[in-house]
């Protein structure tokens, strides 16, 4: 229950020895520090595959239950999203939807994502975590952004492929998948051979 007990804020993440609400209230805006710790990803955002941080659990089943049904535990989750969506210089609009746009800093920090390519991966395990906690409905927003970004808008220069070989297979919904395969069809015809 280690991912639960850290989003109930009662014990801290190892090893930085760090609760959920000390994070969210000092790290959010600290670029350096999300961008150079690694430690943190596999805290904020559990999968139910372990990560490379030994002292982080996999997210059990019975976790990702009991975190859907605690409306505290919910905000600390979009707390910790939208800290890393400001990193990655984007806004949520809607906390209903998951509308997402770019943020008031998107120029400076695409040069980032663009740079750091392990911001790909944090990204897909972010876009798993949402469905796994109950924030299925988030992930297309995301990933019509991202591949805007990357296909119409060419500010994503280096997102091709985990655009195309991982962002869209996190979609569960079936009309959110065939949706976003069609726009990937569209701004990039010969996907599936490239």
């Amino acid at each position: 229950m280690d991912n639960y007990l850290f989003y109930s804020n009662q014990i801290p993440m190892r090893p930085d020895g760090l609760y959920i609400e000390e994070i969210l209230k000092n790290w959010f805006g600290d670029y350096d520090k999300l961008e150079y710790t690694h430690s943190y990803i596999q805290w904020l955002f559990p999968i139910r595959k372990k990560g490379l941080n030994a002292e982080a659990q996999a997210l059990q089943l019975h976790e990702a239950k009991a975190i859907k049904s605690d409306p505290q535990i919910r905000d600390r989750i979009l707390g910790a999203y939208n800290m890393m969506l400001d990193f990655y210089g984007i806004e949520l609009v809607n906390k209903l939807t998951g509308e997402v746009k770019r943020g008031n800093n998107w120029e400076e920090r695409v040069k980032s994502l663009n740079k750091y390519l392990h911001n790909y991966l944090r990204i897909t395990r972010i876009l798993k975590f949402l469905g796994e906690v109950g924030f299925e409905e988030f992930k297309c927003p995301l990933v019509e952004f991202l591949l805007l970004e990357c296909l119409k808008e060419k500010s994503l220069t280096e997102a091709k492929i985990s655009l195309r070989d991982y962002w869209t297979c996190v979609l569960r919904n079936e009309a959110d998948r065939t949706y976003i395969l069609r726009l990937l069809n569209q701004f990039w015809p010969n996907y599936e051979s490239f």
